[in-house]
Parts: C-alpha cells; structure tokens; sequence
C-alpha cells in the first residue's frame, strides 16, 4: 500500500501529458492482462487486444507486422533542403518499407523526390512565387498554395485516414484546416520541428494569441511528433494543459553523395540560416581571434539571412569584413551541389547555438557525412553527443574566446583522429537514422493510434 501512494505521488510531479501516456498504457496493458487470465480459464482472448498492447509496448515492432497502412503527408516546403528535405526523405522511408503514401506538397526541387515509385500518389498544389516579382503576384502565388494545399489534403482523406502534417501553412490556415480534418474523422500526426517560433509572425501585443495557435495546431493533432527530447521538454512547459501524447522521433540522416574523407585543410562552416541564436556572431569573431593567434584555420558561412533579423545579419556583416581572409560569408540559398561541395572541403561544423531546442538537421547533416562538429549541447545535438558523436564541447551560451578555444583545441587533435572518430559514429547514424528505419517508427505509432482509437471506440 506505501508503495502505490509513494508511485501516486511520484506520478503527481510527472507532466500532465506523460500522467496521461503512462494511464493509458496502463489501462490498455490491465485489459490486456485480464483477457490473458481469462483465456487460461478457458476463454477466448480477443486478438485485437493482443496485438494493441503488443503496440503500446514495443512499437517498432509492431511496424514490421501486417501490412502497412495507407498515409497522407502534408508539407508547404518544396525545397529539397532542411525541412523540405525531412518530408520528402521521409516519404521515401514510408514507400521503402512498403506504405501506400499520397505526398501532398509544391513540386519538389530536386528531381529525384518527382520521381513514380510504387506505392506513391501524388498530389502538388502550385508553388509560391521565387525571385523578385511584384508584391500582388507573389499574394496570390502564396494563397494558391495554401487553398491547393488545404484542398489537396481533404483529396488525399478519401483514400487515408492517417496524415502526417509537417511544416504546415501559416496558422491563419492550418488551424482551420486541421479543425476540418479531425471533423473527417483523420487522425493527424504533428511533426512540431520547433515546439514555438524562433521568430514570431505578430507584434508582441499579439504574442497570447499566437502562442494559442501554435497550442490549438497541437490540440488538434492525435498525436503530437518532436524531434529531441529538450523539444518535449519545452514543448509541454509551453502548454502545461496539453492532453494530447507527445512522442519523439529521432531526425533521419542526410546524405550528400559519398562521404569524403575529411581533408585537414583547417576550413570550417557554419551552414544553415544566419540568425542569433545560432551564435552566428561569436562563430565569426571566434575565428578572427583564433586566426589572429596563429591558428591555420578558415570560417565559411553559407545560408540566407533570416527576414526578421537584419539588425544582427548586419553585424555579422560588418565583423566578417573585420575578420578579413579567415572569414567568408556567403549570403543567400544553398544549392545542393554547392553544399555538396562545401562538406566535402570542410574539416568540421562550427554550431556556437544557444536558446535551441529541436534536433540539429546541421548537425545530423554533418553526422551523415563523416564529419565532426565544434558545438553547444543546445537542443538535440546533445543526444548525438552523447551517443558518441565526435566533438569539441562549447559552453552555452559561447562568448567569441569559448569558440576560439574550441577551434584550438580542434586543431590540437590530429586529422586522422577525427577521420577515424566521424567515420565510426557515421556508420551508428545509418543504423539508427535511416529513413526506412525512421519511417517505421511513423508506422508504428500510426497504428498504436488507430488501435487506441478503436478501443476507445
């Protein structure tokens, strides 16, 4: 009896959601028991319960048995980049490990994602407008793409009742859209790639109420997707109220052709979108002040600039042309071949980030390509970390010496060393985070959550 009102207890100071999840479960395991010991009474044992507490504790699992089921995925990003890119690597993942997928997303950029393949419907809302065209064209291009978009989800709902909903239309959209996709009966499962905006959309007068949007996107969702724990963290200290389960599933690999070996040849990047909480900043004059020591070291920074932030992509400006040869900057979109190019250059990552919660795609692109980093433990790269991922550990937040002492001691360690370090981890990362083996956890909890569904039902 002390027991159970020591675990009562202990389950008081749990988060609301996982109280839910852990009830759940146990609910579900308890009918599961029950059937179990009428069976060796001498009763049947239903084979639905079996297979739905067979779910609930071993999923990946349960992804491999039975056939797979039919899948929307939903995504406004067209770019075969960052979170354009997880969407259609995890489409592929799905059709790879045998699911009927219909791909709801703007042509893709990259040839190969248009591809037929078995298994693949494809439905493609127009693009918005790229380049510099006038300001009503490109209001019009974007509200194309978000009623063909809306429109083509409710399509897809003829044929699947789960979706998979990542990096949605602004709120203004996807909270009415999610709304009539639970009216149909479908069960979403939200990727939240950032539990709450690095950068707000309203004014600060308006904050509350985009907070509530973000929160009813989740509300709206069977089941809400983050892609680190620290992200969980964050996401249920956000929404202390939020009754719907939140699971987590690792980022998948990204690959940029064959890995290189590693050069030695002293240069690193900063890829990605220049903003301050990637410490963009302290990267730049971390480099000009290791530079300056002697050290034979070179910084490439290439991403665009974030639209919110001129203030600081300005600075990052200004300290770069201080910082002379050691220092490139290179504004603007990131072709793939480009990118390609600079990984197979680079030595390692430089990732000072702070205020970050989600999984680095930075750093599992860095991973994926036999590649070290010299970063904070901010968000999910410190799970990477501590599975082995090689590193230089810096303090969080990084002032511009923590960055120039990392790269010293980067440097101190031999090439070959690192080689040997990024080599092994990069073989644990197609292991782990393959898309097909990504994909089958997505499986898995589509079918917990339909089997949970039923049950309730």
């Amino acid at each position: 009896m002390a027991e159970g009102v020591a675990r009562r207890a202990a389950d008081r100071r749990l988060p609301r959601a996982d109280r839910l999840q852990r009830r759940r479960r146990a609910v579900f395991q308890g009918r599961h028991l029950s059937r179990q010991r009428a069976g060796a009474d001498g009763g049947a044992v239903p084979r639905r319960q079996d297979r739905h507490a067979a779910a609930m504790t071993a999923p990946t699992e349960a992804a491999v048995a039975g056939a797979a089921p039919a899948l929307c995925v939903f995504t406004r990003s067209w770019r075969s980049s960052g979170a354009g890119l997880f969407a259609q690597s995890l489409v592929d993942g799905l059709l790879a490990e045998g699911a009927q997928v219909t791909f709801v997303c703007p042509p893709v950029e990259d040839a190969r994602f248009e591809r037929a393949r078995a298994g693949l419907r494809r439905i493609r809302p127009p693009r918005e407008r790229t380049g510099r065209p006038s300001r009503p064209a490109k209001v019009v291009a974007s509200l194309a793409r978000m009623i063909g978009g809306a429109i083509g989800v409710l399509r897809a709902r003829a044929t699947c009742r789960e979706v998979i909903v990542t990096i949605p239309d602004p709120l203004l959209f996807a909270v009415p859209m999610l709304a009539l996709l639970r009216l149909t009966g479908a069960r979403i499962l939200f990727v939240a790639h950032d539990p709450l905006p690095h950068a707000w959309a309203l004014p600060a007068r308006w904050r509350r109420w985009e907070i509530a949007a973000h929160g009813a996107c989740y509300r709206l969702a069977s089941e809400v997707v983050v892609l680190s724990e620290p992200s969980r963290e964050r996401l249920l200290a956000a929404f202390p109220t939020l009754r719907v389960p939140v699971s987590v599933i690792d980022h998948g690999v990204f690959l940029m052709g064959d890995p290189v070996p590693m050069p030695g040849s002293g240069m690193l990047l900063a890829f990605g979108t220049v903003r301050s909480n990637k410490g963009v900043l302290s990267a730049i004059e971390g480099t000009a002040l290791a530079a300056r020591a002697g050290q034979p070291v070179r910084l490439v920074i290439a991403g665009g600039p974030h639209r919110d932030e001129a203030d600081y992509v300005a600075q990052c400006r200004a300290a770069a042309q201080a910082a002379g040869a050691a220092v490139d900057l290179r504004l603007g979109y990131v072709e793939d071949a480009v990118l390609e190019r600079l990984i197979a250059e680079c030595d390692a990552l430089l990732m000072p980030y702070d205020d970050f919660h989600s999984q680095s795609g930075v750093a599992i692109l860095a991973a994926s390509n036999a590649r070290p980093i010299i970063a904070t433990r901010a968000g999910g790269i410190a799970t990477l970390i501590d599975e082995g991922m090689p590193a230089v550990v810096l303090p969080r937040p990084a002032s511009a010496d923590d960055v120039a002492q990392g790269i010293a001691a980067f440097l101190a360690t031999p090439a070959a060393v690192w080689r040997e370090r990024a080599d092994d981890y990069r073989a644990v990362m197609m292991e782990r985070r393959s898309w097909p083996a990504i994909a089958r956890r997505y499986i898995a909890l589509a079918r917990q959550v339909a089997q949970a569904e039923r049950l309730r039902g």
